[in-house]
């Protein structure tokens, strides 16, 4: 099987600033080293691969695994905490782990988004790590993509009529120099019970790192304009269906030369529909 390489390097500009480096990863399989891999990957680095499932069982497997050791522990391997510099594990919402010294992580399969977060302190630093993952889609279509036009209609599958049950779909917008503007022209999921918790079907918006907020009902997202980059999750239990949404998204970079292409309702770029922003 093919992978291909995903290289990382993050350089300081100021003394002492935390370097962020990392990408939602948007490809099936790939291979993720640590900046620098193998040569040590260098103090205050904060970095954070997300692997999007859209509906596929992703599986994470670490080949090479070393950073600095523990607290009250022998290279991470019996006992002491990850004071220092670590590498967590999330699936979804929840820690799969914390890791530092030698202590390789266990293979990671689920059928949720998986996060790779990577930190070192600004002293000693070690040869680093390197994974691979690839995403297995079988007997489902991926839901969701990456959005890489300057501008594009974006709408729930089966849209505007009720969508699918069990759905757990992705639409990234890279971050680049210039801001994204995303807005919601209409939305309706299944309302979120007594408390509002929107624990039944719900969207989640993220502004780079940073949560903006779960939706669901007819509370209709409000509009953002970021330079971080937008991931939007959209999350279906396995009952009731709705109309679903639908949002526009427009990088300022320069008037769009040509209208959106017709695409499947659901797949992510544009659908035809006229533009409302000027």
């Amino acid at each position: 099987m093919m992978f291909f390489v995903v290289g990382v390097f993050c350089l300081a500009t100021i003394a002492n600033a935390q370097n962020k480096c990392g990408s939602i990863l948007p490809g099936i399989n790939g291979t993720v080293t640590s900046p620098n891999y193998p040569d040590g990957y260098g103090p205050d680095v904060d970095c954070l691969w997300t692997i999007p499932a859209r509906g596929g069982r992703i599986t994470v497997t670490f080949q090479d695994f070393e950073l600095q050791e523990g607290t009250d522990g022998f290279f991470g391997l019996f006992g002491g905490s990850c004071d220092y510099d670590y590498v967590e594990v999330k699936v979804g919402d929840r820690s799969y782990g914390t890791y530092c010294g030698t202590r390789l992580p266990g293979s990671i399969s689920a059928n949720q988004d998986v996060h790779i977060h990577f930190v070192s302190d600004a002293t000693v630093n070690a040869k680093g790590f390197k994974f691979q993952f690839k995403i297995d889609h079988t007997g489902n279509t991926p839901c969701g993509t990456h959005l890489t036009d300057n501008y594009g209609v974006v709408t729930s599958p089966n849209y505007p009529e009720n969508y699918p049950s069990n759905l757990y779909c992705t639409w990234v917008i890279p971050a680049s120099q210039y801001p994204v503007t995303v807005m919601f022209t209409d939305f309706e999921l299944e309302e979120g019970g007594f408390f509002s918790s929107c624990s039944y079907d719900h969207l989640e918006i993220l502004d780079g790192r940073t949560s903006k907020g779960k939706y669901c009902g007819m509370d209709v997202p409000a509009v953002i304009t970021t330079t971080n980059g937008v991931r939007i999750n959209f999350k279906t239990d396995s009952s009731v269906g709705m109309r679903g949404f639908r949002f526009e998204y427009r990088v300022a970079t320069q008037a769009p030369t040509k209208p959106p292409t017709e695409k499947p309702a659901g797949s992510g770029d544009g659908s035809g529909d006229d533009f409302l922003f000027p």
